[in-house]
């Protein structure tokens, strides 16, 4: 009996907070526009950059590096080198480009000219061209020097400036979506303690009565408490549909753009499970701003103290 009271009590107080939304439905609207576009600008930019992993990916696939064999390496020389970079952990594709081999390439690419008689020898070393499997520029960094010291390698080049480029780019762009995720979640729970805040002064009387009347501060402080889930949860609905119009508006323009380097973007949407998430975290920050705007106010009355 006890337990279909509270269930009784948590139902009648959810649909006061809700018919409370729709008795001022101009003021609703305003205040749920503003907390979804808090919460659109940091999601918009989490599916871009889940929509760009794709093309991050081929762009990483650019970096390589080169062993350049000594001009006086043996076939056998070269297998004991090609074991060694088979056995490393850090490599993750190995191909071995012969001095024979590199010299047909560079004279296709001179527009087959005969260069065989031109030249006395082949001045070309044997060389093996590898990926690496680690990412930052100071593992890169280590993996070359690394690698510098198998026998009779002469060097090892790799685009490092590139490499190092990109990884700025893919790190700063994911401290801009935490920053922008944390100040705009704080920004969301402000406002609703500053909207609960609002409401409670409002019905300063009617919580005054109430509480002489022996209602516990429980009692008085749960419609608010629901008016605050109904904000955060309409407004994460808002935010979630102008983040689909917003990916539909800018999914033409963006694929005009990178269609004629040959780049296709595999365009995503929330899935499911990050729909669940997002409700909860902005659940959770709005009933954040609510229980303190309760906490500091209903006690500040003089009935409640």
């Amino acid at each position: 009996m006890r337990m279909k009271q509270l269930i009784s009590l948590h139902w009648e107080a959810a649909g006061k907070a809700l018919r409370q939304l729709v008795r001022q439905p101009i003021a609703t609207l305003l205040i749920l526009f503003m907390l979804a576009i808090a919460m659109t600008l940091p999601l918009a930019l989490y599916l871009g950059i889940q929509s760009g992993q794709q093309v991050l990916g081929q762009m990483n696939e650019t970096p390589t590096m080169t062993l350049y064999m000594q001009l006086n390496a043996s076939a056998a020389d070269n297998a004991v080198v090609q074991k060694a970079l088979e056995s490393n952990q850090q490599l993750d594709k190995i191909i071995f480009v012969s001095k024979q081999q590199g010299l047909e390439e560079l004279q296709q690419s001179m527009g087959g000219q005969d260069l065989v008689s031109m030249l006395e020898s082949n001045p070309l070393p044997d060389a093996f061209t590898v990926m690496p499997k680690v990412e930052t520029p100071a593992q890169l960094d280590a993996l070359q020097a690394q690698l510098a010291q198998l026998p009779l390698v002469e060097s090892v080049k790799m685009d490092a400036e590139w490499t190092q480029t990109l990884y700025q780019i893919n790190q700063f762009i994911h401290q801009l979506l935490w920053f922008l995720g944390i100040t705009l979640g704080l920004t969301f729970a402000l406002v609703a303690y500053n909207t609960i805040r609002l409401q409670i002064l409002s019905h300063r009387e009617e919580i005054e009565i109430t509480k002489l009347l022996g209602a516990p501060a429980s009692f008085i402080r749960r419609p608010f408490l629901y008016l605050a889930a109904w904000q955060s949860l309409l407004a994460a609905a808002i935010s979630i549909g102008l983040c689909f119009w917003l990916n539909q508006l800018t999914r033409p323009l963006v694929n005009a753009i990178l269609q004629p380097y040959g780049v296709n973007m595999s365009w995503r949407f929330f899935n499911l499970h990050e729909i669940l998430i997002i409700l909860l975290v902005v659940y959770a920050l709005g009933m954040l701003g609510a229980w303190l705007a309760t906490r500091q106010h209903l006690l500040s009355f003089k009935s409640v103290r």
